[in-house]
């Protein structure tokens, strides 16, 4: 029997509610879907041939029902899942080096030796040309931009943030607001810094 034809099966049986069909399913489908990823995308490694694939099944698993055997077969579905995260993967990978082949050496450095830069260790990025790409992302108003700089120019003094806020640094709440704004944008950082 084909590969298609015994996961369509499978499929049956997962939707019947088999306690076994998700193993089976396992089994079957997971050495060919790492070949199916090892034949197309040569520089991904064994470690995320085995993630992809199996996450492609867990995929599946948590919504069976959206694939619909009528139209095509689990086979063409699972490879679609695999494709398409495989895809995303390289990209990623595709653009966080192409940040740090732009001026990596000085930029690192500078923003290396700074000392509560988020961009920083192992996972160090170009935060300039992070600021330039993807500036957009990390401030929607002329307030938030300056606390950004305020955070990128190692400032820490409170009543300086208070003043870009627009906020009375003798306030009795200034202090929590100026934390509060510093924390959501070190936070948009550090999301950003997971995206690339």
């Amino acid at each position: 029997m084909d590969l298609a034809r015994r996961l369509n099966e499978i499929h049956q049986r997962i939707l019947e509610g088999s306690r076994t069909a998700s193993r089976d399913l396992y089994v079957a489908a997971h050495e060919p879907l790492r070949g199916f990823l090892a034949d197309r995308f040569r520089t991904l490694s064994d470690d995320d041939l085995e993630d992809l694939s199996v996450d492609a099944i867990t995929i599946y698993l948590t919504a069976p029902e959206r694939c619909d055997v009528t139209q095509s077969s689990l086979w063409s579905y699972l490879c679609m899942i695999v494709r398409a995260d495989a895809i995303d993967l390289v990209k990623k990978r595709d653009n966080r080096e192409r940040l740090l082949e732009k001026k990596v050496e000085t930029d690192v450095e500078f923003w290396a030796a700074r000392a509560k830069d988020v961009f920083r260790g192992e996972d160090t990025v170009d935060a300039r040309h992070v600021i330039r790409m993807y500036g957009n992302r990390l401030v929607t108003s002329e307030i938030e931009a300056k606390v950004l700089a305020m955070i990128l120019n190692d400032e820490s003094d409170t009543s300086a943030y208070a003043a870009a806020l627009g906020i009375d640094p003798a306030a009795p709440d200034a202090e929590k607001a100026v934390k509060r704004a510093k924390d959501r944008m070190l936070a948009r950082m550090k999301r950003l810094r997971h995206d690339l």
